[in-house]
């Protein structure tokens, strides 16, 4: 059964200060006394550790604004004895909520348990896609992206990794080289700030999210191990959370990184105004992803003089988004990516787009 891996929301939380008939606490299913019914659910939230009740503190009194939308607080994970045990039901319960179509939200502690989460996924067909919202990238043996490469190296099921957000001097020219071989996508910070819009296609094409907060300078985001005087500001955070909840394909979304000893509660309500902008994007989803010759959306054909190579692009009548079709070099099929307009400028004015290139060349390894 589901509710074994949970312990329940305590009574504390639960009261006329957080559950009410304008804030989210009083319209969220939560498990307290019995656990809630999931049939009708659409996004699960999950707390890892018991800090994950500050930021539930800080959560339930927001406003809801999402009419029919039907959310369940699972409460948290039970406390295991080792790490084994925990990884074991992070990816069991993500399972089961996945296979019930319910989208999955973790408020998670220090951690992001990434690879025990990638596992959850473990019944998906087609080659998933992550999207790491973090400062660095940490390919040390031993890392959860290490971890996440090696199963890479053991299988197909998973296709891309993009990193958003990173800083250049937390990052080796070893890993920077690592990541260009791999060809995963690196936008930087500097990148994201000339043009955030930019991360959207990104997260548009992304199956799951890990939200480090140590992303987030120090002034914004207080309670991170980092405490960096530069990073995104809580603005783009904010942004970037709402594209993920906007993205067709994405599933689950894990925001992780702060103190297990935080005191003041500045983090805590930064983290609960993300998740906050996550389920308003969840909830303006236009449920729109092209299929090969689709009428639904306007085609345009290009081809690169200089490459020959012919880019085709779907341009959606009902949100007006982008995508980019990549044929596969072995077999007869193509895959469709998240893109945008300037991609298509690109192309017409004779250059290949990054974006396509890299997705190509990662379905010729």
């Amino acid at each position: 059964m589901l509710d074994a891996y949970f312990t329940p929301v305590p009574e504390e939380l639960l009261t006329q200060e957080f559950v009410n008939k304008k804030s989210l606490g009083g319209h969220l299913n939560v498990y307290h006394k019995g656990f809630p019914k999931i049939t009708k659910a659409q996004i699960a939230l999950i707390g890892v550790g018991e800090q994950a009740h500050k930021i539930r503190r800080e959560f339930y009194p927001l406003n809801w604004r999402f009419d029919n939308l039907h959310i369940v607080d699972l409460g948290n994970f039970a406390e295991p004895e080792n790490e084994q045990q925990r990884n074991f039901a992070v990816s069991e319960a993500i399972g089961e909520l996945l296979a019930l179509n319910i989208t999955v939200v973790i408020l998670s502690d220090e951690k992001s348990h990434l690879h025990a989460h990638f596992h959850g996924f473990r019944d998906t067909k087609k080659p998933l896609e992550v999207a790491v919202v973090s400062h660095e990238i940490n390919l040390d043996s031993g890392s959860e992206i290490f971890e996440l490469l090696q199963s890479k190296e053991k299988s197909s099921n998973i296709s891309n990794i993009d990193f958003i957000g990173t800083q250049a001097y937390y990052i080796s020219e070893e890993t920077n080289q690592q990541v260009e071989r791999f060809n995963f996508e690196n936008y930087r910070l500097g990148k994201i700030r000339a043009n955030i819009d930019e991360t959207e296609p990104v997260l548009r094409s992304s199956d799951m999210l890990f939200f480090d907060m140590n992303s987030i300078r120090f002034a914004d985001a207080p309670e991170t191990h980092l405490q960096s005087p530069n990073g995104l500001y809580a603005e783009e955070a904010a942004q970037i959370s709402r594209y993920a909840g906007l993205s067709n394909m994405l599933r689950s979304a894990t925001f992780f990184g702060l103190t297990n000893t935080r005191n003041a509660k500045a983090s805590d309500t930064l983290t609960a105004q993300l998740i906050w902008y996550f389920i308003e994007g969840f909830n303006s989803r236009f449920n729109d992803h092209p299929e090969k010759n689709d009428s639904n959306y306007l085609i345009y054909r290009n081809r690169l003089d200089n490459t020959g190579h012919e880019i085709t692009f779907y341009k959606s009548r009902k949100s007006d988004r982008w995508w980019m079709e990549v044929p596969h070099p072995y077999e007869n099929q193509t895959f469709f990516i998240g893109c945008s307009y300037k991609d298509y400028q690109q192309v017409c004015d004779g250059e290949m787009p990054d974006r396509w290139w890299r997705a190509y060349q990662r379905y010729l390894k």
